[in-house]
């Protein structure tokens, strides 16, 4: 057919037998042809355009209150953009509605519904009250930590009866923007005394009709057997005590029907009452306000300080003004008086004698030294024995000086000899004893530490066989002053180092054989042990030891310490 077609075309052409359309009607199809087209070509474009302009978000979106709202939640892709306008009416996620969205991406902006509900009901927390009759409370009283992502609004579900004395329940209705409702249920006790009463601090309990609420009600203080019963009933204990000083207190008080507690609330609202003295002060010094007070009384403690501060440059008479101040804030200003003088006076050292020490001892030279001012409390003393040679028998000069702030200074000069040591007295070796402690103890050390330091200064000595043992003061000496001897010597030395110490101690003797030995027991609040400071030729030592140690190496070493236990206390 098409070739007939095509050909049924050609035969036409060529004979003639039908003539051309005319020229205007050609114009016309290509008109039409030309729309045609055109509509194509937009219906294209409106397809794309959709697609890019209203295809990227939901139309529509829903979302629970409080919720945040980002431009992610409308696209359907993770598109970017921002939110541009919301044609006057701000998206408010705590208020429920509908909200027209326009969201830019690129060169569109796209549009969008937003609704926003709440379907979450609010919480609450309880608050019991206590009130007086005719005290009116509403009802967000009764509520605290309201939260929801909408507006609450509060109502009684019934009026509480605020002028009757009763323990009643109270139900409070929370209703939120979405109409979500929640019921909480608290307690009312309306009583018949005030729940808090403030009274001045420094004039004593107030009295108790000050805590009545009724015309003609009678009230007083509970006794402690009533108050003791109510808080016995309400399983609570009363741990506060009143005092006459600022603070919060618990009361207890007794009216018609019962016990009732309330606050009583002690404040300081009076100035202080301040009497002032007049100083005598001398030039440079610096006093404090408070060194003006003779006497002073308030409820609070109380500080000064000076509107003027006062002039000690000068001698003379002078006023300056000082404020006094409690705790609370409560001040008062006051003018104080003094006068100011040169201070003339040297230190006075007391104290300074002459001395006597043998050769080669040392001296304490502050010992028993006092240095006193007029005005300074505390002057320094300066000891000047460079003369002294210890080392060398003869009397040399030792000079005390003291000099105060005001230039003033003080001098004492001594004779300090040193001789050779004669016959030796139980005088001689106290001093003797004492000064080593001074050397090798202080106050601070504990009784162990006091022990240990005069074993190992005991231990340090010397050993010479002398065989006198029936010279106590002497081998004591021989201990102290030329630090050698025997054992007896050691354990005499011990003995009396120990004695002075303040530490309990006992002389223990070997069972005689052809060769003695001498030791000591110590006991330090724990029990007797033995303490040994003698030397021994095998480096042994034997500081606080327990007899089961001693015993083992006495049987190891031919009876070294062998000793009669019955002569003896018992030894750890």
């Amino acid at each position: 057919m098409t070739g007939a077609i095509a050909h049924t075309r050609g035969a036409r052409h060529s004979d003639h037998s039908e003539r051309p359309l005319p020229k205007k009607k050609n114009k016309t199809l290509r008109r039409i042809a030309l729309v045609v087209g055109l509509l194509l070509v937009l219906s294209v474009l409106g397809v794309v355009l959709w697609k890019c302009c209203f295809d990227r978000v939901y139309r529509m979106c829903q979302a629970e209150a409080g919720t945040e709202i980002t431009v992610a939640d409308f696209m359907k892709k993770n598109y970017t953009g921002i939110i541009v306008a919301d044609m006057g009416n701000p998206i408010n996620t705590r208020v429920p509605g509908v909200y027209q969205v326009y969201i830019q991406s690129g060169h569109f902006t796209y549009h969008s519904e937003l609704t926003i509900v709440d379907t979450v009901s609010p919480t609450a927390e309880p608050v019991d009250i206590v009130s007086i009759p005719g005290e009116v409370h509403g009802p967000e009283e009764f509520v605290t930590n309201i939260t929801d992502a909408t507006a609450v609004s509060v109502r009684f579900a019934a009026e509480p009866l605020f002028d009757t004395v009763r323990d009643s329940e109270v139900f409070v209705l929370l209703t939120d923007a979405g109409g979500n409702v929640t019921e909480l249920m608290s307690h009312m006790s309306v009583v018949p005394v005030e729940q808090e009463v403030t009274a001045e601090a420094g004039l004593g309990l107030p009295d108790a009709s000050e805590f009545a609420v009724l015309d003609g009600q009678e009230i007083r203080y509970a006794t402690p057997e009533e108050t003791e019963e109510y808080l016995r009933e309400n399983g609570s204990e009363d741990t506060q005590v009143f005092q006459d000083l600022v603070g919060d207190y618990t009361v207890y008080l007794k009216t018609f029907d019962g016990v009732y507690p309330s606050h009583l609330i002690m404040e300081d609202t009076t100035p202080p009452e301040v009497v002032t003295q007049e100083l005598q002060l001398f030039i440079g010094d610096t006093p404090s306000a408070e060194d003006f007070i003779s006497l002073v009384a308030d409820a609070s403690p109380v500080s000064g300080s000076f509107v003027t501060e006062p002039d000690t440059s000068a001698e003379g008479s002078f006023t300056a003004q000082a404020t006094y101040t409690d705790t609370e804030g409560n001040a008062i200003t006051k003018p104080v008086s003094y006068t100011v003088q040169a201070d003339t006076e040297a230190p006075m050292i007391t104290g300074a004698q002459d001395m006597r020490v043998v050769l080669g001892d040392s001296v304490s030279y502050k010992r028993n030294i006092t240095v006193t001012d007029n005005h300074d409390k505390e002057v320094e003393l300066v000891v000047d024995s460079s003369e002294v040679n210890l080392q060398e028998i003869g009397s040399y000069n030792v000079i005390y000086s003291a000099t105060d702030s005001a230039g003033n200074e003080a001098t004492r000069t001594i004779k300090l000899t040193v001789a050779m040591p004669s016959e030796v007295t139980q005088e001689a070796v106290d001093l003797l004893a004492d000064q080593v402690l001074e050397k090798i103890t202080t106050p601070e050390m504990t009784g162990y530490e006091k022990a240990e330091a005069i074993f190992k200064w005991v231990h340090s000595m010397g050993y010479v066989d002398k065989n006198n043992h029936d010279d106590p003061i002497q081998a004591a000496y021989d201990g102290l002053y030329k630090r050698s001897g025997d054992c007896y010597t050691y354990a005499i030395t011990s003995q009396i180092l120990l004695t002075h110490a303040g530490i309990d101690n006992i002389l223990i003797e070997k069972i005689p054989t052809r060769r003695l030995h001498f030791w000591n027991l110590i006991n330090l609040g724990e029990g007797w042990y033995h303490f040994d400071a003698c030397r021994r030729s095998d480096g042994k030592s034997f500081f606080y030891v327990d007899d089961e140690t001693l015993m083992r190496y006495s049987n190891a070493h031919y009876k070294s310490h062998n000793y009669d236990p019955s002569l003896y206390p018992e030894i750890q």
